[in-house]
């Protein structure tokens, strides 16, 4: 399981002269504890509801969740200080409502919103700020994918749809 994982690529060009404004640092761990709850819920889809460590493995990805959202709350209440954080803000509040998502209707349309309006969920100023902004909010899109896939999203509705459509297919050999 992922206990921590970076918010940019190796190799990124992140100068030591960047501070981190009151919102982007909240993003930060943000993507960090994203990283750890995907995994923890990637644990749980994966394992045994017999296996000994499932009730860990549940109450690890529980943990990860409330951790995840209580930092989109963070994010989105934040004070921003910079003009860069308004994306950042956005991306948090639209993630936190996705992580709310009760309907496949639901999740296919905050996938819509993010895909249809990536200048909303993107930042494209150079220099420091701006690559590091631009890099967390990419990186933001990549989990944002990631967490759309995940059983926990994908209601028993969509799945039970889709193998009745497969079930009048005939079989071939």
């Amino acid at each position: 399981m992922s206990d921590t994982c970076l918010t940019t690529r190796f190799g990124a060009d992140e100068p030591a002269y960047f501070r981190h404004s009151p919102v982007s640092g909240l993003f930060s761990q943000l993507i960090a504890s994203l990283a750890a709850a995907i995994e923890a819920e990637r644990d749980i889809e994966d394992g045994l509801w017999s296996d000994p460590s499932f009730d860990h493995w549940l109450r690890q990805a529980e943990l990860g969740w409330e951790r995840a959202t209580g930092l989109c709350r963070a994010v989105i209440d934040a004070p921003a200080t910079r003009i860069s954080d308004v994306p950042l803000q956005r991306f948090a509040r639209h993630l936190h409502w996705t992580l709310g998502c009760e309907t496949s209707a639901e999740l296919r349309t905050a996938c819509h919103i993010i895909a249809g309006h990536p200048d909303l969920f993107s930042w494209s100023e150079n220099g420091p700020e701006g690559r590091r902004i631009s890099q967390m909010l990419a990186r933001g899109r990549q989990q944002f994918d990631e967490i759309c896939m995940l059983e926990m999203l994908n209601p028993v509705e969509a799945l039970v749809s889709s193998t009745a459509s497969h079930e009048d297919e005939p079989f071939a050999a």
